[in-house]
């Protein structure tokens, strides 16, 4: 089974994200860019996702948001939403974004660079490596659990990739 990497490492703004992907980088990309398989994958199993708005080219926004699928008892489901913008778009090879937190508040802004790399088995070397603005920031996320989210939600980009092939 592939594996997801993430790495913190003390003292840093930013957090990286490696995966190998059993397909080409033009088939993980067109996976990880297309609004209709967004909420197969995004968030992991824990939340339904909503793409309110993908404009996948420079200068283009987005928006997604994730609710609990099972919400506590009798209470709503929370809404979690998340935006950016796309400022370099390469089909196949590099995405680089902002990601913002709305319910973190205004300057909770990380950049985000995906480079998508043929990997020697016909695969895909994926790394995500997000900027945050500072060091207290980045360290605020790694309690939150996004580090099993991210994991959870390669592993179903991984069986999505499989079946969409």
């Amino acid at each position: 089974m592939r594996t997801t990497e993430v790495l913190f490492e003390p003292g840093r703004q930013d957090i990286v994200v490696t995966r190998d992907f059993g397909a080409p980088p033009d088939v993980v990309f067109a996976a990880m860019t297309d609004p209709a398989l967004i909420p197969r994958w995004w968030g992991s199993r824990r939340f339904e996702t909503t793409v309110e708005r993908m404009d996948v080219r420079r200068g283009g926004l987005w928006r997604f948001v994730a609710r609990h699928r099972e919400p506590a008892a009798g209470q709503p489901p929370t809404p979690y939403a998340f935006w950016g913008v796309y400022h370099d778009v390469v089909p196949g090879s590099l995405i680089v974004s902002t990601l913002q937190f709305e319910m973190g508040g205004p300057g909770r802004l990380q950049l985000v660079t995906d480079t998508f790399e043929p990997a020697g088995d016909g695969g895909t070397r994926y790394t995500n490596v997000s900027l945050f603005q500072s060091i207290e920031d980045r360290d605020g996320w790694i309690p939150t659990g996004m580090e099993s989210g991210i994991r959870e939600s390669h592993d179903l980009l991984d069986a999505l990739i499989g079946v969409t092939r």
